[in-house]
């Protein structure tokens, strides 16, 4: 076994053809088969089943598909840091972030690179949670910072920050409590995120399990959509708690922590998979990890 058989072999794997992986390194199809062949030895088991349209992994297949994806990601990545060791980092870096958290880490760090790696461009994205996963999916953003609601699915070095969610409504119209049962929000009209949106997600479970039911009056996906309709149609939004700072401290919405249970959101910084980082992606990473973290118990 070497690195062409293992980048052979992962080739095959995804495209699911000897023939297709064949024309895509530049090899004769008996080859690829003859190093199949040879795994399949070396290893004891059998990589592939055949199909009519194809191959397809067996388990043994799938346990070495995915342990050799490891190592090839660390050969490139080792290739990588030494072709740019004797460089400044430079080049575009790609980050995706929701609007909320933009105000917090933009200015912040292109303050940053622009006075001390003048070399790196960023290239923004604003989407929500499920957008940024997707995105770093495919390889179109190198750095991902979103949302999460369960603790148990998160690695802790790309944990940021948590908070509790908060009730929020017109501070000029608020009575309630610096805190409130989760059950209290069956009596107010909410405005909420679509279905599939992570929050959402998450207070419907908690809705679930304490058999209520919510009053949602409209759904917005726009935090804007959703400040306007709480300002001006009485209505109540369920946030995390930065996401209203600055309007908290112009005495525009009030907010009560929810309760019984509490909903926790994490903040999590993501990098991609589909190619080696660049220095300087892994300057961003660092250089935004380091500004997430100084918000820490104060968002």
């Amino acid at each position: 076994m070497n690195l062409e058989h293992l980048r052979t072999f992962a080739r095959a794997a995804e495209l699911g053809s000897f023939t297709k992986a064949a024309i895509s390194l530049g090899l004769a199809q008996p080859t690829i088969s003859r190093i199949i062949g040879e795994l399949e030895v070396e290893w004891d088991g059998a990589l592939f089943y055949r199909t009519g349209r194809g191959v397809e992994l067996s388990e043994l297949g799938h346990e070495a598909l995915a342990r050799a994806q490891s190592v090839l990601r660390e050969v490139d990545q080792i290739s990588e840091d030494l072709r740019a060791f004797n460089r400044l980092p430079s080049g575009h870096v790609s980050i995706g972030l929701p609007p909320s958290l933009i105000p917090y880490i933009i200015p912040n760090l292109l303050n940053q690179i622009r006075s001390e790696r003048p070399g790196i461009r960023l290239r923004i994205y604003e989407g929500f949670s499920e957008q940024i996963e997707h995105w770093l999916a495919e390889g179109v953003v190198e750095v991902g910072i979103y949302s999460k609601y369960k603790e148990n699915v998160l690695d802790s070095r790309s944990l940021m920050f948590d908070s509790r969610l908060v009730l929020a409504g017109n501070s000029a119209d608020w009575d309630l409590p610096e805190e409130i049962d989760f059950a209290e929000l069956s009596n107010v009209p909410l405005v909420l995120p679509a279905l599939t949106n992570g929050l959402r997600v998450a207070v419907d479970a908690a809705a679930k399990r304490l058999k209520i039911s919510l009053t949602i009056v409209a759904e917005a996906d726009s935090i804007l959509a959703q400040k306007e309709m709480t300002l001006h149609c009485g209505c109540y939004m369920v946030k995390a708690p930065h996401t209203i700072l600055s309007e908290k401290q112009d005495r525009v919405f009030a907010s009560a922590t929810i309760r019984n249970p509490y909903i926790n959101r994490y903040v999590v910084l993501v990098t991609g998979q589909k190619k080696p980082l660049s220095r300087a992606a892994r300057e961003i990473a660092t250089r935004a990890t380091s500004i997430l973290r100084g918000y820490s118990g104060s968002l």
